[in-house]
């Protein structure tokens, strides 16, 4: 269609960071408004051809604009869920927490389930798992269920393991264990999928239309936020909510979804490979978990942790099987996102990846490990041989820093390498691990480049020289990510050709002082160069 009949938007007066090498800063974009794709970028003069009666202008009035940001390690249902839920994260005692839960069952009717989220036994004091009894003191009718802080565990009531059949004659899961007493009586905690499943099964969960609302308030968060993009990593029925809002034209960020491991001989039978699906809604991979998590105690290492009398965490998936899947997925076109946290769950991951490639069976999909907090430097290495992308949470690392240094050791030092990373060709994307941590792009951003949690300035940094610069920061965010779910034809930079997506600052990132990049504010977000969050006038 010739120019002067096509819907253009120009971006006219601003310092835009394109995310390009060639051209990294331009003041002006043109967007066909038709396909949502950026048409040209330089200054105004450069863009003079795109003016006529369907152009419309916006002035950026010398605002900052970068390339939409992109979570590559969101869990959305989950997050939706949990604002339905009781709320532990700032509880400092399990004494804390049961008094929240027994003002929710005060005000629900006896017999109803009570889930909640993100106590964390580790900032408590004293510092021990809970169990089953002070929950039953307040609880006696209602079943109760919550999740820890990295979602790897839970801690129950009597009459949530009555009503998942659960009791001492119950055996341990192959991917999860149940913890007893001396007697052999379940405590109450149960660690890992396996296990953490037993419950999840004899739980009514909301309902479709609950859950769609709550989706849609956390998509407003986020694109207030200035994200374009996530990476969603969930179970089925995100999938199904996922395609009722894109139907009904309510979904953005784009989503990225990756399917659980149970789902994968499914999805191979269908032919179902990486890329199927639209702009909006679009299949990437299959999940699969390695090891648990450092908050737990459960992610899987190669020496025992700290005072644990020889505990080693949990190995979810061994050698033979990863290697088997990894293969599976690679030849049935299907991308991979493997959790993998402790340094033996990196190690059985990449021996599983190498294996495949050595055999000259595994074509060179694109694979990605998730957190990967502790690894060796060799392991490192074998990521950049092997072209494995580190999919990476960097506000982890400061929410993390006191129980990494109380459970591994002096292994602390080589945890969340991020810096190191990069020198050895690892690629890197960011992610926030929602609704684990913040989903607040410009904290989590914060948290990379000063290593301290914004809302904790005098702890100072943890191992600075970790620390990343803006730019390999903002990479990550946008171009890493958008390489991360193979979409880097289409996301991640603004160049002709690729998708509007568009974060616009009151502030320029680059120029701000480092400590005060938490507190910068989004002014608007385009998604598909139409504006849907903020006001540009």
């Amino acid at each position: 269609m010739p120019l002067g009949r096509r819907p253009i938007l120009l971006l006219l007066n601003g310092v835009i960071h394109t995310m390009e090498p060639g051209q990294p800063i331009v003041s002006a974009l043109a967007i066909d408004r038709g396909s949502g794709r950026i048409l040209a970028a330089g200054d105004a003069s450069d863009l003079r051809e795109y003016a006529g009666p369907l152009t419309d202008t916006l002035d950026l009035g010398g605002r900052v604009a970068l390339p939409g940001l992109i979570d590559a390690h969101t869990h959305l249902l989950g997050y939706a869920m949990g604002r339905l839920e009781v709320e532990l994260r700032d509880t400092r005692s399990e004494d804390e927490a049961v008094a929240l839960v027994k003002a929710r069952v005060e005000a629900q009717a006896s017999g109803t389930w009570i889930v909640g989220h993100s106590w964390d036994k580790n900032a408590w004091r004293p510092e021990r798992f809970p169990t089953k009894a002070s929950l039953d003191a307040i609880a006696p009718e209602h079943p109760v269920m919550l999740a820890s802080h990295d979602y790897h565990s839970v801690w129950v009531n009597s009459e949530a393991m009555r009503r998942a059949g659960v009791d001492a004659t119950t055996a341990d899961p192959g991917s999860g264990r149940i913890e007893r007493d001396s007697a052999g009586e379940p405590t109450g905690m149960f660690f890992e999928n396996g296990a953490i499943e037993m419950i999840e099964r004899a739980i009514t969960p909301p309902s479709d239309e609950t859950l769609a609302a709550e989706l849609r308030a956390v998509f407003v968060e986020l694109r207030s936020r200035g994200v374009t993009g996530v990476h969603n990593i969930e179970a089925e029925q995100s999938l199904r909510l996922m395609q009722r809002l894109r139907a009904e034209g309510e979904i953005g960020p784009r989503v990225l979804l990756y399917i659980r491991r149970e789902a994968l001989p499914a999805a191979l039978g269908l032919g179902l490979q990486a890329g199927f699906g639209d702009d909006f809604l679009r299949f990437a991979g299959v999940k699969v978990y390695m090891d648990g998590a450092l908050g737990s105690q459960t992610a899987a290492m190669l020496d025992p942790y700290e005072g644990g009398a020889g505990k080693l965490g949990l190995l979810t998936t061994g050698d033979e099987e990863i290697e088997r899947v990894v293969r599976e997925s690679a030849e049935g076109g299907v991308g991979m996102a493997i959790h993998a946290i402790g340094d033996r769950a990196v190690k059985t991951a990449l021996d599983g990846i190498e294996a495949g490639r050595k055999a000259g069976t595994l074509p060179a999909r694109r694979i990605r490990l998730e957190h990967v907090q502790l690894a060796r430097m060799e392991d490192l290495q074998r990521m950049a041989r092997l072209g494995v992308v580190a999919s990476i949470q960097p506000f982890h690392a400061v929410v993390d820093r006191y129980t990494a240094e109380r459970y591994w050791g002096d292994r602390y030092r080589r945890a969340y390498a991020y810096r190191t990373m990069g020198e050895l060709g690892v690629r890197v994307a960011f992610g926030s691990d929602t609704p684990v941590d913040t989903c607040d792009p410009l904290r989590i951003l914060h948290a990379a480049i000063n290593r301290y949690d914004d809302r904790t300035p005098d702890a100072g940094a943890w191992l600075p020289d970790q620390a990343l610069t803006m730019s390999q920061a903002l990479y990550a965010y946008t171009a890493g990510a958008a390489y991360a779910g193979g979409q880097e034809q289409h996301q991640g930079s603004l160049a002709p050709g690729k998708l509007a997506d568009i974060a616009v600052l009151a502030e320029d990132p680059f120029t701000l002082p480092k400590e005060r990049i938490a507190g910068a504010q989004v002014a608007a977000t385009l998604i598909g160069g139409e504006l849907v969050h903020g006001a540009l006038e």
